[in-house]
């Protein structure tokens, strides 16, 4: 086997070991998940009577001026309408109750490629396979997991303020409060969210073994501090977040081309999972807990972990560019965290990613987890969060910080500090709820690995039970959202209405029930889209250049893990350049007290569960090697004029080995980039080649080359990323 052929192999994995796509196949499938979400609305906001859907939809064209007394066209307009019901209903109950699907001519099961999402197309002819025995069996199980947790902390308050208040953002996961169109009504003393218990970030502390958490001295979304207006719009902001995640929801479980939901986490050495088994970082056990409830709904359910150390020199600022293969581009939620990176703040990044994720198929929620946080807020102390989550409420934007939702269970943090007792402390046992993971308890307490467990934080890493509330924070969020989904879906069912017609139809005169306001009372529902990508709201801090593009950055990253599709190939690669990955052993990164323990087990199955995914690797030239790769840029997806190049390994390695190197040529198209016209970007370990068609003076070809040659000298060059945009 050729290098070339083994670097496509790495990125593509072989046929029989890896389940991949191909690229076409990868393209095919973005295009049709995009015509089925890029007209994404939000279900508003009031409780329906079921039967209005039809009645409303099929009466749209009618003129409203008839006589209320022509009781002969009254009595028509009731039979024809139990007529077109009873017919609705027997359809409704064979097609979806059955869960019919299509065969073909050869026996086999043909489901639709695209949900249609034209006026013309009827969508009582598509089949779905999310049957009311699915619905049911759905139901119980996320509700058997929202019981376990209002039981393991205390009763369902206790469980939501820890668990849902407790987020930087407000959710409102109460149906009665989420159905209902009173956005202006003022009702603090019943906001389910309410501040006066809450808290907030960062500032810059370390997790040292007695310093205490800090609280906020002014939380900036307190609904008690809010003028009418304000409150508004506050109330407004919880509706649009929340609907998105319903939404998410409803249209994963319903689209019969989706078998697999999708969680998917970028970030440093927190995201990993460092210090621990990465069987204990917070992905790994959210995809455990979510797992038998999705099976429940007949899907897969997969948490990507894409965190990785600073060892490399990556941080949020390159790596934020490279979700689209980092991730799988059809991802349905994106996780961002890199605490201990963002000093000075970090509002660019997260603003880039939240539009990036945007133009990716499902358009996925972003949402932030922080290792820290305030005593009472989530870091809503902070304008630029406030701004954040307020201009992207309608995308699903939130954050939620640990030791807040701690916090806000109402443990006495600040009295056993001042008592010396510091349960945020490295190594400490006991969160002041529990003394060990749920998993932890089911182990005999002789077992070191108990104790283990009940570690909050490492060091500045949290620990298994740290890393257990956010895992619980997001899954109880979700499985709350799933679950008023699954209530809309019912009631369409029961109604006979096409339950793929509220999600899927992006035709105004079927989506939208379109009541005049004096009309509207507690048994209707009207739905509301987000707007088209190109009206997004103007970005608040990141590059209009950068931020406004029709499509996220296309990337090539060499490092590990990534679970999408490379962004970039390389059109030719000589034998000078070799790939080459970091070649860790399973217990890189692992607490030392894990690693005694495993290596007294000696249980290769262990061994595996505790290897952390993350290595730096790329395409690397010894010292005085010569050799040039070629990379064929992604003209389409082109739109900005973007191109970075980033190093390894090390935060500022890219000054010696790129700018200073002489031996180091870059060519766009056979012209050599001028260096002088160079700078660090985004990241130190990155060089900016272009920033941009005009400002550089380039313009957009049918082709476009970039070319790396290295000619010999004493430096080593490794490549660990290509950006372009």
């Amino acid at each position: 086997m050729g290098l070339f052929n083994a670097i496509d192999e790495f990125f593509t994995g072989p046929a029989a070991e890896v389940e991949m796509m191909s690229a076409s196949e990868q393209r095919e499938q973005a295009q049709r998940l995009n015509e089925l979400q890029d007209e994404e609305e939000t279900f508003g906001l009031t409780e329906k009577s079921s039967a209005n859907i039809r009645q409303l939809s099929s009466s749209s064209n009618s003129s409203s001026g008839n006589d209320s007394n022509d009781s002969g066209g009254s009595v028509k307009l009731l039979l024809s309408l139990i007529g077109g019901f009873v017919a609705i209903y027997l359809t409704y109950e064979y097609g979806v109750g059955n869960g019919v699907k299509v065969s073909s001519s050869d026996g086999s099961i043909n489901h639709p490629t695209i949900l249609p999402t034209d006026t013309s197309t009827n969508l009582d002819a598509v089949p779905t396979t999310f049957t009311k025995e699915i619905l049911h069996d759905t139901r119980q199980a996320a509700t058997e997991f929202i019981d376990l947790l209002h039981n393991y902390y205390g009763g369902e308050n206790k469980a939501k303020a820890m668990l849902v208040e407790s987020w930087q953002a407000h959710w409102n996961l109460e149906k009665d409060a989420i159905l209902s169109y009173n956005d202006d009504v003022d009702d603090r003393n019943n906001d389910d969210n309410d501040d006066d218990d809450s808290v907030n970030n960062p500032g810059e502390r370390s997790l040292g073994k007695k310093k205490g958490v800090k609280k906020a001295k002014n939380i900036l979304n307190n609904p008690d501090n809010m003028t009418p207006e304000e409150l508004s719009q506050h109330h407004h902001h919880k509706k649009e977040r929340t609907t998105k995640l319903v939404t998410t929801m409803a249209r994963a479980l319903l689209n019969p081309e989706q078998t697999k939901f999708t969680i998917g986490t970028i970030g440093s050495s927190v995201a990993a999972g460092h210090d621990n088994c990465h069987y204990d970082s917070y992905e790994s056990q959210l995809e455990r807990t979510l797992t038998p409830i999705f099976a429940a709904a007949k899907m897969d359910l997969q948490v990507q972990n894409a965190g990785e150390g600073g060892g490399c020199g990556d941080s949020h600022k390159n790596q934020v560019f490279c979700v689209a293969q980092n991730l799988s581009p059809d991802v349905d939620i994106i996780h961002y965290s890199w605490t201990y990176f963002e000093k000075g703040g970090a509002e660019e990044q997260r603003e880039q990613l939240v539009r990036w994720a945007q133009h990716m198929p499902r358009r996925p929620m972003v949402h932030h987890l922080v290792a820290r946080g305030k005593a009472n807020t989530c870091e809503a102390d902070s304008a630029e969060n406030v701004a954040l989550d307020r201009t992207y409420a309608l995308y699903g934007y939130n954050a939620f910080c640990i030791q807040t939702g701690l916090y806000f269970g109402g443990h006495d943090y600040d009295t056993e500090i001042a008592n010396d007792q510091n349960r945020f402390g490295w190594q400490n046992h006991g969160d002041g709820y529990h003394n060990t993971t749920r998993y932890g308890e089911a182990l005999p307490d002789d077992d070191p690995r108990k104790e283990s467990l009940g570690v909050v934080y490492r060091n500045w890493h949290p620990g298994p039970l740290g890393f257990q509330i956010a895992s619980d924070a997001f899954a109880y969020v979700y499985i709350s959202g799933l679950l008023l989904a699954l209530d809309i879906i019912e009631e369409d069912m029961e109604s006979g209405a096409n339950v793929f017609e509220r999600w899927f139809d992006t035709s105004a005169g079927r989506r939208v029930l379109d009541v005049e306001e004096e009309d509207r009372h507690v048994g209707q529902r009207q739905l509301l889209q987000l707007p088209p990508l190109e009206k997004m709201p103007d970005p608040h801090f990141c590059h209009p250049l950068y931020c406004n593009t029709p499509h996220p950055p296309s990337c090539l990253n060499y490092e590990l893990p990534t679970f999408g599709p490379a962004g970039i190939h390389a059109d030719s690669v000589t034998d000078d350049w070799s790939l080459w990955h970091e070649p860790n052993k399973w217990n890189y990164m692992v607490g030392k007290v894990d690693i005694a323990i495993f290596k007294k087990k000696n249980d290769p199955e262990w061994f595996e569960k505790c290897t952390h995914l993350d290595a730096c690797g790329g395409m690397t030239t010894s010292g005085k090697g010569t050799g040039k790769i070629v990379y064929d840029l992604p003209v389409e997806q082109m739109t900005a004029g973007l191109v970075v190049i980033c190093v390894c390994c090390g935060k500022k390695i890219s000054e010696s080995m790129v700018l200073n190197n002489d031996n180091m040529v870059f060519k766009l198209n056979d012209r050599v980039l001028d260096k002088k016209d160079m700078d660090l970007y985004p990241v130190d370990k990155c060089v900016r080649l272009l920033k941009g068609f005009e400002e550089d003076g380039y313009e957009k070809e049918e082709k476009m080359l970039l070319s790396v040659e290295v000619m010999g000298g004493e430096t080593e060059v490794k490549i660990s990323h290509v950006i372009v945009l």
